[in-house]
């Protein structure tokens, strides 16, 4: 087949190389001038999911990773002031895999872009498509590269607000804001005491920390706020704001301090997307965040997006036949992703109450990874 891949993130790069490694001649557009992101986790089956790319060994070699006989990492919460909370631990199976594992977007996208390439997909960067008119034999497609043709496939991997679902799903409307703004910031030689884990202030959202090799810090928090653009200047002075409620804590403090000019934070809002089946009209399907976007609270979102391009690579060599293999794509795939998409909103839901009950929200949680640590 050819396959036209709209948007080069994790779902669209994912799809992108277990198509083209199956002999499909695959082209990837993406309008952004390349990967843009923190760190992001890859836990549970998906790390799976990365073994069937070919691409686990690389990531390894630059991320942090939790093995399977070591604690879980959601057990380390952690008060305002730092100490850690007693909170149950999900139920993992001991695997040959790491649990989870954290490494620096950029640094992921490098890897899936190279991997793709290696199979022979061609991946453009600051294009994407004009025009998409779907006929009963193929998808023509007009693209920002001076390029052109009929595709057998067109695969929507092109985020909360794409424009593929856009253009073929107008139905749908846009994504859900929940009311948080979060902020996600990078910081450069970060010192070893610097602690990992989620981290609760009462009647606030809390923040989440990870130290990732190579002395690279990772820290989201949130702001409760309107929905609106928030410029870097504001964007430092509500991350130090949030830093400031965790009286008591030295690494927050200290934190604080490194929030200066050379820290740009992602500002995005929290939000999330739930698309009913089917995925897929005539010879357009969505995968990742085009059809089920969620907010981070149980950190699966890309692990779901990485597993949605290698059953979407399956399933349809599998089939042999394209209608029957998008819709087996999306038997496998509905159970487990509404699954990420409630759980996720209702943790986020739970930490909204004052007080915070970590109890709770770690039950939500560990219910849902421990489902999302069988077979995907």
């Amino acid at each position: 087949m050819q396959v036209l891949v709209v948007g080069a993130g994790v779902a669209g790069l994912s799809t992108a190389i277990s198509l083209s490694a199956r002999g499909h001649r695959v082209t990837v557009v993406d309008r952004a001038e390349g990967a843009i992101g923190a760190s992001i986790i890859v836990g549970h089956g998906a790390v799976y999911a990365l073994e069937a790319l070919g691409v686990l060994d690389q990531v390894l070699e630059v991320a942090k990773q939790i093995k399977a006989d070591e604690p879980s990492w959601w057990t380390l919460v952690h008060n305002a002031t730092g100490e850690r909370m007693p909170v149950p631990a999900p139920r993992l199976p001991t695997t040959g895999l790491p649990s989870m594992v954290f490494l620096y977007r950029p640094l992921l996208s490098d890897i899936l872009v190279a991997a793709a390439r290696r199979h022979g997909a061609e991946v453009h960067f600051n294009h994407t498509f004009t025009s998409l008119e779907q006929s009963e034999d193929g998808v023509t497609a007009e693209l920002t590269t001076g390029e052109g043709g009929t595709f057998d496939l067109v695969v929507g991997a092109d985020g909360i607000n794409s424009s593929v679902r856009e253009r073929f799903f107008p139905e749908v409307g846009g994504p859900h804001y929940i009311g948080t703004m979060s902020l996600r910031s990078m910081i450069w030689d970060a010192p070893s005491h610097w602690l990992s884990g989620l981290h609760f202030v009462p009647g606030e959202p809390g923040s989440v920390t990870t130290l990732l090799p190579g002395g690279l810090f990772y820290l989201a928090v949130g702001a409760r706020m309107d929905r609106r653009r928030i410029e870097p200047d504001e964007a430092r002075a509500l991350v130090r704001a949030a830093l400031a409620k965790y009286e008591g804590s030295a690494m927050f403090a200290e934190v604080g301090e490194r929030i200066d000019d050379t820290v740009q934070p992602i500002v995005a809002p929290f939000e999330w997307i739930w698309v009913p089946q089917p995925w897929h009209r005539g010879r357009v399907v969505l995968v990742g965040d085009a059809v089920h976007a969620t907010t981070p609270n149980i950190g699966a979102a890309g692990g779901m997006a990485i597993e949605d391009g290698v059953v979407l690579a399956e399933e349809l060599e599998r089939a042999g036949d394209l209608e029957a293999g998008l819709r087996a794509y999306e038997g496998r795939r509905l159970e487990r992703t509404k699954l990420v998409v409630d759980a996720s909103v209702e943790v986020m839901n739970l930490q909204r109450r004052v007080p915070r009950e970590p109890m709770q929200e770690a039950a939500v949680r560990g219910a849902a990874i421990e489902k999302l640590a069988e077979p995907y």
